[in-house]
């Protein structure tokens, strides 16, 4: 008979094949019953294997939880990953993510060029980790197609870039466009423990190959890992609810604002780490969105229009203020919800889970005033996050009292956006 320890490292092997560019439809349905029969219950476990390992559970690695927050579970494959497919587009697009920032227009079209018309790869062939990164360097292209001066009027993307974008994006729920899921979430490439400092984060893949932008991006992981501390509090704000529980309410309380106090603290990595000009002028270029785009190739050859890449699109942020039943205007609400659609669909899904939440806390606060008292010291957490924010902002985007550009990556009049997200969160704490 087979052992356990045979079946295991036998699954192993299968999936580093699988990783270096056998599909799992290629295994299930070619080599399966061969490597498989005539032991049914091998087949079983190895069918259930690639199950969980496939791209099936795109949806299960971005569902927040207490372990790490609103990062994917799985890590995504780096650029040197990716260059070991099988499909030569994905290897040219991998081999080229470390020049693009230096890659002149002619090179750039070049690359395009060599490109195939043809998707070379299925989404449903791919496993979330090779889906995310496969999303994330054709964006990344993307970003330099559609901003580029050389390039900019021409308002279209080529067939080679559009299809798989489309084709991806459609795939894992997302806008066809650089998202911030793709562009910092989805963007590390070693471990991320909780409360980690930006220096001991690899990032996957930049837009410039800058250092400043490598930073950019790692303050923004950096942050984002204490979102495992975030879900753990708002899990036992959720139990403490039926119990009456006021000190279990303190304490998730607490534990937010600790939380969103060490976010805060990050923010002061950025001076030092980041140069302004090279922020202003080489990266933030590329995060801003698109109106009405034209996808060669794509069915119906379609318009895109995108908000842009923005950390107003990050779930950790939008459920503490959902969950601590932060009350907004109405144009903020609005703003919010528009941000929300670029967001992974499980983390939409935790958004409207966590809004009883945040009604049922607004109801005992006003019962309890311990309860009262952690939330608004909560509040005043984010409050001073958004206030901090806005002077980071400041500091890159405006120069003795005049404002270098107008609007946000995210389209917005930032100082506005910033500052009214600020003062309607200190009116709530003092409410």
């Amino acid at each position: 008979m087979i052992g356990d320890n045979w079946i295991r490292n036998f699954i192993g092997h299968l999936i580093k094949l699988n990783a270096l560019g056998f599909t799992n439809k290629y295994l299930t349905e070619r080599k399966l019953a061969y490597f498989a029969c005539p032991y049914r219950g091998l087949m079983i476990i190895l069918q259930k294997a690639f199950e969980i390992n496939s791209v099936n559970n795109i949806v299960a690695i971005w569902t927040p939880n207490d372990k790490i927050g609103f990062l994917p579970s799985v890590m995504p494959s780096t650029p040197l990953e990716l260059s070991r497919s099988n499909s030569s587009s994905i290897k040219l697009v991998s081999e080229s993510a470390s020049n693009l920032g230096v890659m002149t227009n002619r090179e750039l079209e070049d690359l395009v060029s060599a490109l195939s018309n043809e998707p070379e790869v299925d989404p449903e062939d791919t496993d979330p980790a090779l889906c995310e990164a496969i999303l994330r360097a054709y964006v990344c292209i993307a970003a330099h197609l559609i901003h580029r001066p050389g390039f900019v009027q021409r308002k279209e993307l080529p067939a080679p870039i559009a299809r798989p974008i489309f084709a991806f994006s459609k795939y894992v729920k997302r806008p066809p466009s650089l998202t911030y899921a793709s562009y910092v979430l989805a963007n590390f490439a070693t471990p991320i423990p909780p409360r980690t400092h930006p220096s001991e984060i690899k990032v996957a893949q930049t837009l410039t190959g800058t250092k400043d932008e490598k930073w950019f991006i790692a303050v923004h992981l950096a942050a984002e890992s204490v979102g495992a501390e975030v879900v753990s509090a708002i899990n036992i704000m959720a139990a403490a609810f039926p119990k009456d529980n006021s000190e279990l309410l303190v304490s998730a309380l607490e534990s937010i604002e600790s939380s969103i106090e060490f976010a805060n603290s990050i923010f002061s990595t950025v001076i030092g780490n980041i140069d302004p000009e090279i922020f202003r002028n080489s990266v933030r270029p590329y995060l801003f969105g698109h109106s009405d785009i034209k996808f060669k190739g794509v069915s119906g050859e379609p318009n895109v229009t995108y908000v842009g890449e923005t950390g107003a699109q990050s779930g950790m942020m939008r459920a503490v203020d959902i969950a601590l039943g932060t009350r907004h205007s109405n144009k903020t609400s609005s703003f919010f919800k528009h941000f929300s659609l670029c967001a992974p669909p499980p983390h939409q899904k935790y958004f409207k889970q966590s809004l009883k939440i945040g009604q049922d806390l607004l109801f005992f606060s006003n019962k309890n005033k311990a309860v009262k008292s952690a939330r608004r010291a909560a509040l005043l957490s984010v409050a001073k996050f958004r206030r901090s924010h806005l002077d980071i902002v400041n500091y890159f985007l405006v120069s003795n009292g005049r404002k270098l550009t107008e609007t946000g990556t995210g389209g917005t009049d930032f100082i506005n956006w910033l500052g009214n997200l600020a003062e309607e969160t200190e009116e709530d704490a003092a409410a």
